[in-house]
C-alpha cells in the first residue's frame, strides 16, 4: 500500500480550510458592525441621494409636472420602512416617457444611478426604478390621464 505524499496531509488541509472560513466570518462581521448593523448611510450616499432628489425635481419642472400631480411615500415591506420612495405621477396622453427616462439617464449617470423602465401598455403606467449600487432608490409610475 502507497501513500500519496504530493500534497499536505488532510488534517493540515482541514485546518486549513476552518482558518480561512473563520476569517470569512471574521471580515463579515466586522462590517456589519462597522456599517452600523448594517446600513449603509454614509455621506457620500447622503449625497447621492439628495442628487437624485434634485435631478428628479428638476426633470418634472422642465416637463410642466406639477407638484398637486405627484402623490410621494415611503415603501414598506413587512411594516417596515424600506428606505425606496415611490411616486405616482398624473402625466397627459403627450407625455414622452422615453425622453424623460433618457434625460434622467444622463443625469444620474454621474451620481452612480441608472434607470430601468417598465411599462404596463393596457394600464397606459410607465415605472421607472431609479437604481443605485444594485438597489432601488426611487421608482416613479408615470399615470396617463387621458382628460389632461
Amino acid at each position: 500500500m502507497s501513500r500519496d505524499t504530493a500534497g499536505p496531509p488532510l488534517r493540515l488541509r482541514i485546518l486549513i480550510a476552518a482558518v480561512l472560513a473563520l476569517c470569512g466570518l471574521g471580515l463579515t462581521a466586522t462590517d456589519y458592525l462597522t456599517t452600523e448593523g448594517g446600513s449603509r448611510d454614509t455621506a457620500q450616499n447622503r449625497a447621492a441621494e439628495a442628487g437624485i432628489a434634485a435631478s428628479v425635481d428638476t426633470m418634472f419642472v422642465r416637463y410642466g409636472i406639477a407638484m398637486s400631480d405627484l402623490k410621494t411615500w415611503r415603501a414598506t415591506a413587512g411594516g417596515r420602512p424600506t428606505g425606496r420612495i415611490e411616486q405616482r405621477v398624473s402625466v397627459g396622453p403627450r407625455f414622452l416617457s422615453v425622453e424623460f427616462n433618457h434625460e434622467l439617464n444622463l443625469r444620474l449617470g454621474p451620481l452612480g444611478a441608472h434607470v430601468v423602465a417598465t411599462e404596463k401598455t393596457k394600464d397606459n403606467i410607465v415605472t421607472m426604478h431609479i437604481v443605485r449600487d444594485g438597489t432601488t432608490v426611487r421608482s416613479i409610475a408615470f399615470v396617463t390621464d387621458p382628460g389632461r
